[in-house]
């Protein structure tokens, strides 16, 4: 059975979120992919994006507290619990208690949480190298700099305080550790976003992965679970139990393909067309303030950017 395309006439602000060409969703996208390139080569030395942040802050300055390290990998949606003790046990870092505050834990590297500096970074940069293929060295420093655009727009507490990392790592290595590096930069952009999305729109009951889904569905509806999955799966997402809910919730309801009984689709109910009146201006007012002070030719450069990275990605 085709796709059934939907008769509505579109407001040109909602196209962006239909089409999958706003700011926000190719910064989704593009923080999804880097996570994946920069956890495959973490695997190879059995460690996780979580062990590089804390590893990164300490090289930064090694004695953080341990509220500040949890502060900084819940900014991009991770957790520091027992995080410590797996870094501990491998003889990563080590826990000491402050000697004039006693309740404060403060965390050290250790020899072989030092020696990893020469290796990892190193590593990282090859991987940046590739993203930024066929890009202009002052495109990298206008992007960044619209990126802290961003960030200073939906988080205006946002800062980070550590310095450059001393004589012993070349600068350019240095650049590339979060927090300051673009990569943790974007994926607390998309995080900040994420959140701050999903805060309007949970009192309709939806969530962000539910948009999604009727994102797709808005433009065709009828659609295979299978490329639903795909939608889902490209900005980090996982389709099971989604389906489930959304039925629940009488968002949509699921029919055998006439043409293929293999195939099962998607089809939007009642509830889930009357959302399309709700929703997109929801996230159209989302992205607005997330895009206060940046004119439209720089929000151009941006999604276009972003598109570079995505194609250098493999995306």
């Amino acid at each position: 059975m085709a796709q059934k395309s939907t008769t509505r006439k579109v407001p040109a602000a909602y196209q962006q979120f239909l089409d999958r060409q706003s700011v926000g969703y190719y910064v989704k996208r593009c923080s999804n992919l880097l996570s994946r390139r920069i956890g495959e080569i973490l695997q190879e030395h059995d460690l996780t994006s979580v062990h590089w942040v804390v590893l990164a802050c300490l090289w930064r300055q090694d004695g953080q507290p341990v509220t500040y390290l949890a502060k900084q990998l819940q900014q991009i949606g991770g957790t520091l619990t027992g995080v410590l003790d797996r870094m501990e046990k491998r003889k990563l870092v080590k826990r000491k208690r402050h000697p004039q505050d006693r309740r404060v834990y403060r965390v050290y590297l250790t020899a072989q949480g030092v020696a990893l500096k020469d290796e990892l970074p190193v590593l990282v940069q090859k991987m940046w190298t590739g993203i930024f293929k066929g890009i202009d060295p002052g495109d990298i420093d206008n992007f960044s700099n619209l990126i802290n655009h961003l960030l200073a727009n939906l988080s205006p507490e946002y800062t980070c305080a550590l310095p450059e990392c001393d004589g012993s790592m070349p600068r350019k290595l240095s650049r590339i550790l979060p927090p300051k590096s673009l990569g943790y930069r974007l994926k607390t952009t998309s995080m900040l976003l994420t959140r701050k999305f999903t805060d309007r729109i949970e009192p309709h009951n939806v969530t962000v992965t539910h948009w999604i889904v009727l994102c797709r569905l808005w433009q065709h509806d009828g659609v295979p679970v299978s490329e639903i999955g795909q939608y889902i799966e490209q900005v980090g997402g996982t389709l099971a139990g989604v389906l489930e809910r959304m039925e629940e919730r009488g968002l949509i309801y699921r029919k055998v393909d006439t043409g293929d009984r293999r195939r099962m689709l998607i089809y939007l109910t009642n509830e889930g067309e009357r959302l399309f009146d709700v929703l997109p201006p929801i996230a159209v007012a989302v992205t607005s303030e997330m895009l206060v002070g940046i004119k439209s030719k720089e929000q151009e450069f941006l999604k276009s950017f972003l598109c570079k990275m995505i194609e250098n990605l493999g995306g």
